[in-house]
């Protein structure tokens, strides 16, 4: 499966997505970063500028697995490209466009799907994934704007089970430089360590593994249900 992450907008948590609900549910995807300056990018992916676009199609087509993250800022030359290079959306299987609740991010949203509905391509590739989501929130109300273009053009596939929840594990995951499938099944029994340990720098990192091995067991459970949801 190949998998285009693309947003006009930052701060949508795209980086996120590639690396804790798709990398670890793929096949040993290769990672490309499309991208001039990434703060919150992952170190050990590839990383391609925008307009060297014929090479990451060469790279895509010559792997069976793909996440391709679109940085926000060289998003418009992707579209662009993609266009310029006819027919070189056929080479992903899915467009995942990740959406926030904050108004500017939802514009940016609906730009992004207008932009890649008039490339041409089909609405069963574009696919929404509602991120960083509190349990209380009310869906349709909360995402009028996105809920609202789907009924009216229907120009995307909109799964309302495809959530992936607010959870404190991924800025301590952040913090830590690790994955959530890395914490997860670290086998380490940090409850037995802790006991052993003076040192309080040692013993900090210990609760903090501990802290986020318990989070990562609820945010796992969610990103297997948005994965299933989003890819059913």
């Amino acid at each position: 499966m190949k998998v285009v992450i693309i947003n006009y907008s930052g701060n949508v948590g795209k980086s996120t997505i590639s690396t804790n609900l798709l990398a670890s549910r793929m096949r040993s995807p290769r990672k490309f970063e499309v991208e001039t300056l990434n703060a919150g990018g992952d170190v050990e992916a590839q990383k391609i500028v925008g307009k060297r676009f014929g090479d990451l199609l060469d790279a895509v087509m010559e792997s069976d697995d793909a996440i391709v993250d679109v940085g926000a800022s060289n998003v418009e030359d992707f579209m662009k490209l993609m266009q310029q290079f006819a027919g070189s959306h056929l080479e992903f299987d899915y467009f995942v466009v990740p959406v926030v609740k904050e108004r500017k991010q939802q514009t940016d949203t609906l730009s992004t799907l207008n932009s890649l509905q008039h490339i041409g391509i089909p609405r069963d590739k574009i696919r929404v994934v509602f991120n960083k989501i509190e349990l209380d929130d009310e869906m349709e109300k909360d995402f009028a704007a996105i809920y609202g273009m789907h009924t009216a053009e229907k120009n995307f596939t909109l799964r309302p089970k495809a959530i992936i929840y607010q959870n404190e594990v991924y800025e301590r995951l952040s913090d830590a430089g690790k994955s959530l499938d890395e914490v997860v099944s670290d086998p380490t029994d940090y409850r037995a360590q802790l006991k052993t340990l003076t040192d309080e720098s040692q013993r900090l990192d210990c609760l903090q593994m501990i802290a986020m091995k318990r989070l990562g067991v609820t945010a796992t459970k969610n990103l297997d249900d948005a994965y299933a949801a989003l890819f059913a």
